[in-house]
């Protein structure tokens, strides 16, 4: 849905081009009478999932969609599935760590296979989800309430939603996604409703993870070649975007960053943690040659070749480590959650009622500590 609330779906085997500016109009925005609704082309970068003219790139044995560094083929899709499975871990069940109450819009930037806008759908049937990503990697059997759609959240000439728009905008998993994080902020800043909250996800810099590796082995050149490549592309893996005066220095208010643990490997004794423990491990592992492959061969020039033997080796030390009980003992990751709300004019309500006035003032000062079912308290700044 645009600002015209009218709803839409959009057709399996039905390419946008025959279709666009076609309309059917609906008394509600998910009026389920209606077999079809909208499909509106926005002008700028956003296109239907169902374009064919997605255009993938083969490097190195992997499938790429424009720039972006880390692959899309069938591989890295099983290892986002089982990320998503260990994010849920983490945040003890739930989608959201931001106290939403009948959301109406939400958005998902980066949605990758859909799976955390897929589960929003079911949580908040009486809302409209919208994921989008640059390749067109999610399922067509969703929640009527869920909507997918190829966009580039760097287009030039910005988001082509409505101002106002959003109850929450969500990221996860996109370091190294972008050249400006500044710019999507202020993105997310001027499309979210007054008092609606921006939420961001990421794992850590692996300072941690680096201490229970020599600093000759092959891991730490591994972090040190990923770290130097991407910063060399202009989209750095970094944890910059996830401090929290990148989201106070562009007005939002309320902004809170939040720590979980994730451990990795075989040490942990309860035999639930270490189950997802090394359920972990193997995403990680799998991810190792994911992560590095382009940005080591287009930016430093590595061999294809080489590096592949380089990261086997590099699978091999940290899964040395990670199964031995007393060498890798605490062995983990840190997931870091970035909050924040754009702040309500004096009058105006909150964005899907998420907040009664009398939690936050709009200044972001003290005045009550909500804590919500994850943990997560969130104070004024």
């Amino acid at each position: 849905m645009r600002s015209s609330a009218i709803g839409r779906v959009v057709l399996p085997g039905l390419s946008s081009t025959n279709l666009e500016g076609k309309m059917i109009q609906c008394t509600h925005p998910l009026d389920l009478t209606c077999n079809l609704l909208l499909i509106c082309m926005r002008r700028n970068s956003t296109r239907s999932l169902y374009d064919t003219d997605v255009v993938y790139i083969n490097i190195h044995g992997r499938r790429y969609c424009g720039d972006y560094y880390m692959p899309n083929d069938e591989d890295e899709q099983d290892r986002l599935q089982i990320i998503h499975g260990l994010y849920l871990y983490v945040l003890s069940g739930k989608l959201t760590t931001v106290p939403l109450s009948n959301p109406r819009k939400i958005l998902d930037i980066g949605t990758g296979t859909g799976e955390w806008a897929m589960a929003m759908g079911d949580e908040y049937p009486e809302a409209e989800v919208i994921g989008t990503d640059i390749a067109k990697i999610q399922p067509s059997a969703v929640p009527l309430n869920v909507f997918f759609e190829i966009d580039d959240a760097e287009e030039e000439g910005g988001w082509t939603w409505a101002d106002d728009e959003f109850d929450l905008v969500h990221f996860r998993s996109m370091a190294g996604a972008f050249t400006d994080w500044k710019h999507i902020y202020s993105e997310a800043y001027k499309h979210l409703k007054p008092g609606g909250w921006i939420e961001v996800v990421d794992f850590d810099d692996h300072e941690d993870l680096s201490s229970y590796f020599g600093d000759n082995g092959d891991v730490k050149t591994w972090l040190a070649a990923v770290d130097e490549a991407t910063k060399k592309s202009g989209r750095s893996r970094s944890g910059d975007h996830m401090k929290e005066e990148s989201l106070s220095s562009l007005g939002f208010v309320n902004v809170k960053s939040t720590s979980y643990d994730l451990p990795m490997g075989s040490w942990p004794e309860d035999k639930e943690e270490q189950k997802l423990a090394k359920h972990f491990l193997i995403a990680q592992l799998c991810g190792v040659e994911a992560i590095c492959l382009r940005p080591l061969t287009e930016q430093l020039g590595w061999d294809p070749g080489e590096l592949k033997k380089f990261c086997d080796r590099v699978v091999a030390e940290v899964r040395g480590i990670a199964l031995d009980p007393e060498k890798g003992k605490g062995m983990g990751f840190k997931v870091k959650v970035l909050v924040g709300r754009k702040p309500s004019p004096p009058g105006v309500g909150r964005a899907g009622q998420s907040l009664r006035p009398a939690d936050y003032d709009d200044d972001g000062e003290s005045v009550n500590t909500m804590t919500n079912a994850n943990c997560l308290t969130v104070n004024g700044t």
